[in-house]
């Protein structure tokens, strides 16, 4: 349902770019030359167009949607404790660098999508708000509006590459699917990353536990020697 209401969105924006946009003759003394620009009704204001739909539902909006949404996941996280029968330094040292870590993903994730799209936004506001363009930026508005947009294109690509910087587990993952050579590597990926994690996750307890146990053996035997000991001096 998310999906089909995001591209219901996505496409209700971009309709008035197709119905708008035509090949208008720029120089007087060129007529062949044609540029495709917004050609507008008089009844329509392009301008508030773009200040509503694209700079506040397609940039705005969606930034502060996720800013509330990963600032909830940060609340959650710093929230959770792994549940265990006693407390071990290693342990919580371990769970509190998981959570710096997932923060610091966030933290560059929402980052990135403000950086990403801004140059180009800003690019379109300059040219909807800003009246007559001086000479040099009509100089560098072909150079800089192929970067801008490839900068915003950009953000759809980088987050899988950031869980994979940020996360082993993620690389693994990942890398199980593509040696699986199929669409769907699901029974790979549980055989060589699942039940590793499980068998790593199974030793760690194991050896948690053997160790406390062992230590717990130890003292119960060192008692019971004292007690022997004192036993057969005294006869008893």
């Amino acid at each position: 349902m998310m999906i089909l209401v995001i591209w219901v969105v996505a496409l209700t924006t971009t309709i008035p770019w197709a119905l708008f946009f035509d090949l208008v003759v720029i120089f007087n003394d060129s007529p062949d030359v044609k540029i495709c620009i917004e050609v507008w009704p008089e009844y329509l204001n392009g301008s508030l167009y773009f200040l509503i739909a694209n700079l506040l539902f397609c940039y705005i909006l969606p930034m502060i949607l996720i800013s509330m949404c990963y600032i909830l996941i940060w609340i959650k996280v710093c929230k959770r404790h792994i549940p265990s029968d006693s407390k071990d330094a290693q342990m919580e040292r371990m769970q509190q660098k998981s959570k710096v870590k997932v923060v610091k993903m966030l933290v560059v994730v929402v980052i990135l999508f403000v950086l990403s799209w801004l140059p180009l936004y800003l690019i379109f506001a300059r040219l909807k708000f800003g009246g007559e363009m001086s000479a040099w930026e009509d100089e560098l508005l072909p150079m800089a509006a192929p970067v801008a947009q490839w900068l915003g294109s950009s953000n759809s690509c980088i987050n899988p590459i950031l869980y994979a910087f940020f996360n082993n587990k993620y690389r693994r993952g990942f890398a199980a699917i593509l040696k699986s050579r199929k669409c769907c590597g699901t029974l790979r990926y549980y055989d060589t990353v699942v039940r590793a994690n499980s068998s790593s996750t199974s030793l760690r307890k194991s050896s948690y536990y053997t160790t406390h146990h062992n230590n717990n053996n130890r003292r119960q035997l060192s008692q019971d020697t004292n007690v022997s000991y004192i036993s057969d001096n005294t006869s008893v």
